[in-house]
């Protein structure tokens, strides 16, 4: 494109007439696939051979350490799609075909007390895995923390998990991954979903059934420690919108 300039782009150096080149040439916008999702960072593509490219939009990013993290976990019998391959912002990982939980409240939100419970268990497994020293912040030792490390899902809520008729719930987005005690994980699951915006009465009245059961099916004495650390957590990610500020500095205030 020439961005509204009224001349014409120059002639090619080579003399071949661009309606002459192959149809699939390479482009800078070509989609890889077929566009099936999208979120805060990246997009996802259907590859339409059982895989998907999840293509984060930032050209500088690298999903090395995502990658590594899902196999990892994966290796520990953790419920994640298999990783094929991965190179810079490019990570090519099993297709898994099912709603996402979020999806299947909203269809049938009688389940919503057992699909929290389900979240829980999902947190609770993660939580017995423990992180390895790759996954610790540069120049700390596991032993000097005073407490266990796991890993850390740390955007561990309905969104991120696929209800798979094949393989059962699979947990998906690992971008945010580390290393860290487990009731911060959970107490950020908690806060994240006190804080979503639902958009009617009904649904805010499920959502508090939803988050609560899931508090009460983790551990409050486990989770309620970390939830103003959680809360700052959100509050500092500059992705968290106006209105979840708002009720994340609520909550916060409860806690304090």
């Amino acid at each position: 494109m020439n961005d509204g300039d009224d001349e014409p782009p120059a002639e090619p150096d080579d003399g071949v007439d661009p309606d002459d080149a192959p149809a699939d040439a390479d482009t800078p916008d070509a989609a890889p696939g077929t566009p099936i999702g999208s979120g805060r960072a990246c997009d996802v593509y259907d590859l339409g051979d059982g895989t998907v490219l999840r293509r984060c939009r930032d050209e500088r990013a690298d999903m090395t350490l995502e990658a590594r993290v899902m196999t990892y976990v994966r290796e520990h019998g953790y419920p994640v799609p298999e990783v094929h391959d991965v190179s810079g912002r490019d990570l090519v990982m099993e297709k898994v075909d099912g709603p996402t939980m979020m999806e299947s409240l909203a269809q049938q939100p009688w389940k919503l007390l057992w699909h929290a419970r389900r979240l829980a268990s999902l947190q609770r497994r993660l939580a017995r895995i423990a992180a390895p020293d790759w996954l610790l912040a540069p120049g700390v030792d596991a032993a000097d923390l005073g407490h266990a490390q796991s890993v850390l899902h740390l955007d561990l809520h309905p969104m991120n998990v696929i209800l798979s008729q094949r393989h059962g719930p699979m947990v998906i987005d690992w971008t945010n991954a580390a290393a860290g005690p487990a009731g911060f994980d959970a107490a950020l699951t908690y806060v994240e979903g006190s804080a979503y915006q639902a958009d009617t009465p009904r649904d805010r009245i499920g959502q508090r059934i939803f988050v609560e059961a899931f508090r009460r099916s983790r551990g409050k004495r486990l989770l309620d420690p970390y939830i103003v650390a959680a809360c700052d957590h959100r509050l500092a990610d500059p992705g968290t919108e106006p209105d979840e500020r708002v009720a994340v500095a609520e909550l916060r205030a409860r806690y304090v």
